[in-house]
């Protein structure tokens, strides 16, 4: 089963581990091609209120998705259009990289780890890639645990033997099983959101289940309006004064509410699962969502990203991690390209032997 299902899959999970590792680096290569992307940027409301009514003038009142703002330590502002492609803000919010589609390397490369440049049928496939990477690593465990001190833990193989790469590919396994399993239970999760989130609604306990313990509340509906981002953005930090504030939503329709995104110190999550929701019409706050307070197992699912990702904050401990990402990234593309050649290099021989008898 680990052999057939590897051979199908190892391609994809390569393409996967190696775009991947590059992603862990992002920002780093965003710095080194944009100045201002060196250069801090204040992240009080009516600086990053500027940017986003700047945003607006340049791209038009119903033409921008979301914006991420910069901050202290990357001075990009990422402006996502509605109609895909998006654009690359200075400190003063005035453009210094627009772009189309996936016109950008860094936006193809997160389309290509994140859908296979294949849209939502991609995601999908990535998603059972993820699940399929689980199964792989547990049966590659139970397979090889035996065989574990039958060569020693030698990664690089000492020559092209069929021998010789089948325990590289055994003794690569072997060490980056754990973090393998991380990176692909935390993707393929968040690729199937609901399906993840209704499993660890387990961790919430009995009384989240119970009527009242948990009730919705629905909030006001919005009306049509050109929303003051400089006041919702104070507003928003009005309710959480030690957050930062991350992202501005625009509204998806004509009566839909915007929001913004803040994150509180002890999220991990870059952008923070904290949200404030306005009425573009009135400016008036509509609900507000404490991602610290959330049930236990929508925090836990909150982690996925970080975790997978690599933004888990900044210093060195986060650096290590970036590290300890992309070289599990490129064991994954290792493990697939040595597990493909060796599966095919066992069926082209039995081949030619029959051939030749």
């Amino acid at each position: 089963m680990h052999a057939w299902a590897g051979a199908v899959l190892s391609g994809l999970l390569a393409i996967l581990g190696l775009s991947g590792a590059l992603l862990v680096f992002e920002d780093d290569y965003l710095r080194a091609s944009f100045a201002p992307a060196r250069i801090a940027v204040s992240a009080d409301p009516a600086t990053l209120g500027r940017i986003a009514e700047r945003a607006e003038a340049s791209f038009g009142l119903d033409a921008i998705r979301s914006i991420r703002f910069a901050d202290a330590e990357f001075g990009l502002t990422e402006v996502r259009l509605k109609s895909g492609g998006g654009a690359y803000l200075d400190g003063s919010g005035a453009i210094i990289e627009p772009w189309s589609g996936n016109a950008r390397p860094e936006v193809w490369l997160f389309d290509l780890h994140h859908r296979l440049l294949a849209g939502e049928t991609g995601e999908i496939v990535t998603g059972i890639a993820g699940l399929a990477a689980v199964l792989l690593t547990i049966t590659g465990l139970i397979a090889l645990w035996p065989a574990r001190r039958a060569q020693g833990l030698r990664i690089w193989p000492r020559t092209p033997q069929r021998r010789e790469l089948l325990a590289s590919h055994r003794n690569l396994g072997l060490m980056a099983a754990v973090p393998l399993l991380l990176f692909a239970i935390t993707g393929a999760g968040m690729v199937f959101s609901p399906q993840t989130r209704a499993v660890l609604s387990i961790l919430d306990g009995p009384m989240a289940a119970e009527p009242g313990i948990a009730a919705a509340v629905t909030a006001p509906a919005a009306g049509p309006g050109d929303i003051d981002w400089t006041l919702a953005l104070a507003r928003a930090q009005d309710e959480f004064p030690q957050a930062q504030i991350r992202l501005a939503v625009w509204p998806r329709g004509t009566r839909a509410e915007a929001s913004v995104r803040l994150r509180q110190p002890g999220e991990w999550h870059p952008n923070g699962r904290t949200s404030v929701s306005f009425d573009p019409a009135s400016q008036t706050v509509l609900a507000v969502h404490d991602a610290r307070t959330a049930p236990r197992g929508e925090q836990v699912y909150n982690g996925f990203y970080p975790l997978h990702a690599a933004r888990i904050g900044s210093g060195l401990a986060a650096r290590l991690y970036d590290t300890a990402t992309a070289l599990t990234g490129l064991a994954l593309f290792v493990l697939g390209a040595l597990g493909c050649y060796a599966f095919l290099a066992k069926r082209v021989g039995a081949f030619r032997r029959v051939r030749t008898a």
